[in-house]
């Protein structure tokens, strides 16, 4: 057995990468097929993380082999499927893969196991090319900062790239997280990003890892100071998945233990013991969890449960459950009168996307018309507005006369009818306040 020198960054976003995305399937002699089983046995035994456990899934699968369990496989990689499905039923990132012995030896050489050795000159240009993880980064209707985070990478490269994130929504008035897509990552940057949402001064216990390895349990305490700041108090959400996996757990659950965030979405996938991936001579890879973490609050984590969020819905509509809670809940924290009426009209443009108001040409023609330098028009179903002869875009209806253009809560359009004919004006309402007017003039 060759231990992998890297612990792998994402190995629940990895786990099965390799053998799912093979092109065909590579046969394996009967010797190879349970020489590896022994193999990943004996690394199990050794490096598990409790060495009670070990021991016994070590046995049961040396059982298992002996009993000809694994008789009918006779490629790599339907032994590496058939090995993780039983052994995730373990522990959740157990996951194992099949290389071939040229690609275990060109790992050995590129972590430093071998002679040969070879780094790339940036060993975190794959991670930098995804950007750290940072999808995404934006202002959302209402001021609601939103991060999209498909992985936690290493805070030591990505630390600049993270605060440039949390400093570019450092205006906002909630936060919302998505980790959705999150298969896993690096303990730092879990610390760093949950430290920038508690109190200053690194009191705060976030989580103890566990390890046969550790004579003491190693904990995660917050950041005495935060490069980015600290907002304790500013209102946070966390979007999670089924898929969302490791780190991305830990990420939301910490949070919630700590009554700092309101999770919305399905429960996640339930991997909560960190580890790292070993090689074996016969070709294959596997991830075996070498510590546990240990939640000061909970006393536990969330293996095979999953993270269980506040708000449960199905995956594709978190974001809008986020965006409705916290449009309701600065609200009712009493807003002033700007950022009341932001927020009242980015409600009403979610819930006009969520049921949206149908009106027929009959009814949209009312609404035609040329008010001063303001056109309106019906076409293909649609109200156009344009403005002194430039390109025309949709307006969205919203009900009672009201109208935006698609996607802009900046504006609201409210036409004034008086009777049963067509509008008498167009009152442009703009989010400083500001009502500008508009008389039909043709």
């Amino acid at each position: 057995m060759l231990e992998f020198a890297r612990t792998t960054l994402a190995a629940f976003a990895t786990a099965g990468l390799v053998a799912t995305a093979a092109a065909a399937q590579s046969p394996i002699e009967v010797d190879t097929r349970d020489e590896a089983v022994r193999e990943i046995a004996e690394t199990i035994s050794e490096r598990f993380y409790d060495a009670e456990r070990a021991a016994q899934i070590a046995a049961d699968l040396i059982a298992a082999l002996d009993a000809g369990a694994f008789a009918g496989f006779d490629d790599g990689e339907s032994l590496a499927t058939a090995l993780t499905t039983r052994l995730s039923a373990e522990d959740r990132h157990f996951g194992v893969n099949y290389v071939g012995p040229e690609a275990v030896a060109a790992m050995q050489r590129r972590d430093g196991a071998g002679p040969a050795r070879e780094r790339s000159a940036d060993p975190w240009a794959p991670l930098r090319r995804q950007n750290f993880g940072f999808a995404s980064v934006e202002i959302l209707p209402g001021n609601i900062g939103y991060i999209d985070l498909r992985q936690f990478a290493p805070i030591q490269p990505a630390e600049s790239t993270a605060r440039a994130a949390l400093d570019f929504i450092a205006g906002t008035d909630a936060v919302i997280f998505d980790v959705r897509q999150n298969g896993g990552g690096a303990p730092s940057m879990v610390q760093y990003l949950v430290s920038h949402f508690l109190q200053p001064g690194g009191q705060t216990l976030i989580n103890t890892f566990v390890s046969r390895d550790l004579e003491y349990p190693n904990q995660m305490w917050s950041l005495p100071s935060h490069p980015a700041g600290n907002r304790p108090d500013i209102p946070l959400y966390v979007l999670t998945s089924a898929r969302t996996g490791s780190a991305g757990e830990a990420f939301p659950y910490h949070l919630k233990a700590l009554e700092r965030a309101t999770i919305i979405g399905e429960s996640t996938y339930g991997a909560g013991n960190p580890g790292g991936t070993f090689l074996t001579e016969a070709g294959f890879t596997i991830f075996v969890s070498t510590g546990s973490a240990r939640n000061p609050i909970t006393g536990t984590n969330w293996e095979g449960t999953g993270v269980q969020p506040h708000i449960e819905t199905a995956a594709g509509d978190a974001l809008d459950t986020a965006l409705a809670n916290a449009y309701a809940a600065l609200l009712d924290a009493g807003s002033d009168d700007g950022a009341r009426l932001t927020l009242e009209w980015a409600l009403e443009g979610l819930n006009a996307n969520a049921e949206p108001v149908t009106l027929s040409e009959t009814a949209l023609a009312r609404y035609a018309g040329t008010y001063g330098i303001r056109n309106v028009s019906v076409e293909d179903g649609q109200l156009i507005y344009s403005r002194d002869g430039r390109p025309g875009a949709a307006l969205q209806p919203l009900g009672d006369h009201r109208f935006r253009l698609e996607g802009d809560d900046d504006a609201r359009f409210i036409f004034v009818i008086s009777g049963s004919g067509p509008a008498d004006s167009m009152d442009l309402h703009l989010a400083d306040g500001r009502v500008i007017g508009n008389v039909r003039t043709d």
